[in-house]
């Protein structure tokens, strides 16, 4: 029995960039919520950012099992929807949280040894992470369409 082959797009590394980006904070927030560098959190919010942390393992393994997929399968794609608007709203509030709420710092020695990334305030710099990989994730959707319409057309043919 032949296999069917594919070719995966190389914006698949979308996938791979949410599950580094994702899942050492989801493993942190749902085991320790207390250690994510929040100024002031009450037991209200080290709820819900534990619910947070199990919301990003979860996502980060449907990441890590969608990877491989072929590009046309629905469920990736569905995925791949959920997690385009995810990064994208994450982007548009990170740039517009005001000073103090996040209290993470990069280390000295990565500051010394690229002083540049000191020149933005930290939730600057998580906008742009998320905001890279819902490009990522639009360009990923637009580049694989043709396929998802050649297995379309071809359904119908059969």
């Amino acid at each position: 029995m032949p296999s069917a082959t594919y070719t995966l797009s190389y914006l698949n590394v979308f996938w791979l960039l949410h599950v580094i980006a994702e899942l050492p904070l989801g493993i942190l927030a749902f085991l320790d919520p207390a250690a994510i560098p929040l100024a002031h959190p009450s037991g209200s919010t080290l709820l819900l950012i534990q619910l947070l942390g199990a919301m990003l393992l979860t996502s980060s393994i449907c990441a890590l099992l969608c990877f491989g997929l072929p590009d046309y399968m629905p469920g990736k794609r569905a995925v791949a929807i959920q997690l385009l608007l995810f990064h994208g709203i994450v982007s548009a509030v990170f740039m517009r949280l005001p000073d103090g709420v996040v209290t993470f710092q990069l280390p000295a020695k990565l500051l010394e040894l690229l002083p540049w990334l000191g020149m933005y305030r930290m939730p600057i710099w998580i906008a742009a992470v998320h905001g890279c990989i819902a490009v990522l994730a639009t360009g990923w959707w637009q580049a694989t369409l043709p396929q998802v319409q050649a297995v379309a057309a071809h359904a119908k043919s059969a």
